[in-house]
């Protein structure tokens, strides 16, 4: 797995600890302190060898100092570490030590040129770390706007699901021809099923094209025990957690609303029963059980087909998926799904 220098640079430039440290001290209080704690440390370690190397290349360290005092709390904590480290690597280091005196001619070049490089490297950082501010501000600016773009998106798009739905359930409410009006009726409720959805989307930290099954299943579920489940008749839910990708959960909803709608019409007599939902992942598949324990039916019964039946067996197919129905008169009828989960 390679690294991501690049990423690690920037994590660094934005670690900006005097706004870290805001709520406990001034951030100008935060910058001095790190200036001098920095600045001691290395200034520290250079005290400590001279008696090793002595007064050879005594601002090495310094430089060190500038960039980390920089990088940890900005370019104001990286002068002040600039200026102090020179001052006391040319008082402790240099040669006249304890003084300010310039020993020749060669002293007083290395030190212009090493406060011109630390002045130079100064600036770059401050520019850089300018740049990445810059950067991140507008990147949270476009964050922000295609969050409230999508919730804009998200609150009108349900709101057009729920004209829709309105319309149908009123024109089948005001219909004299009962089949006309169950058709109506049937419509709603897949239109529902597809609503459902998009009440599902999974968090953005997942992205816009996987669905939260679970949530997905108890609204579907919800929407039919408020509308059409008759008196009698349980529906019983049971969803283990898991995201399946957008096209795979409208062809779940449509295949669930249609076997759950189906088994309310013809699976019980007036004595009632229970239907069950299950959703359980095996692999790379999510399997789908729509179960009762109503009537039953034939195998010749088994061979008709409705447009609800037409309806499931286009939808499996839609997605590559596999169905098996197993059904006994008097024992229940069971539907088992299989649908992949390819892109999750």
């Amino acid at each position: 797995m390679g690294m991501d220098w690049g990423s690690d640079v920037r994590r660094v430039v934005r670690l900006d600890l005097p706004k870290r440290l805001s709520h406990l001290l001034p951030e100008w209080l935060t910058q001095l302190l790190a200036a001098i704690a920095i600045t001691g440390f290395f200034v520290g370690l250079r005290l400590m060898a001279v008696p090793l190397i002595g007064p050879q290349a005594p601002f090495a360290l310094a430089f060190l100092s500038t960039v980390l005092a920089t990088l940890v709390a900005g370019w104001r904590s990286g002068a002040a570490s600039l200026v102090l480290g020179m001052a006391l690597i040319w008082y402790f280091v240099l040669p006249h030590r304890q003084s300010f005196a310039v020993a020749d001619t060669a002293t007083a070049m290395t030190l212009a040129i090493v406060l011109f490089a630390q002045i130079v490297i100064l600036v770059a950082l401050a520019l850089y770390q300018r740049e990445v501010r810059l950067g991140e501000y507008d990147r949270q600016r476009r964050i922000n706007f295609l969050g409230h773009a999508l919730r804009e998106m998200d609150h009108r798009t349900k709101n057009n699901f729920q004209i829709v739905t309105s319309l149908l359930a009123l024109q089948a409410n005001r219909s004299g021809n009962s089949e006309v009006k169950a058709a109506l009726t049937e419509a709603t409720e897949r239109l529902k099923a597809v609503a459902a959805v998009y009440d599902a989307l999974a968090p953005s930290s997942q992205g816009l094209a996987t669905v939260r099954l679970q949530d997905q299943m108890e609204e579907i579920c919800r929407q039919i025990r408020r509308g059409i489940l008759p008196e009698g008749i349980s529906l019983e839910v049971e969803i283990e957690p898991m995201l399946v990708p957008h096209e795979t959960a409208v062809s779940i909803g449509i295949i669930v609303n249609e076997l759950v709608t189906n088994a309310c019409k013809h699976a019980f007599d007036e004595s009632g029963g229970t239907i069950w939902v299950r959703a359980t992942r095996e692999g790379d598949n999510a399997r789908i059980e729509v179960a009762d324990d109503g009537n039953g039916y034939t195998p010749v019964a088994q061979g008709r087909k409705g447009l609800g039946t037409k309806l499931v067996a286009a939808f499996v197919q839609r997605v590559g998926g596999s169905a098996d129905v197993r059904s006994t008169p008097g024992g229940g009828t069971s539907h088992t799904i299989s649908l992949p989960l390819h892109g999750e």
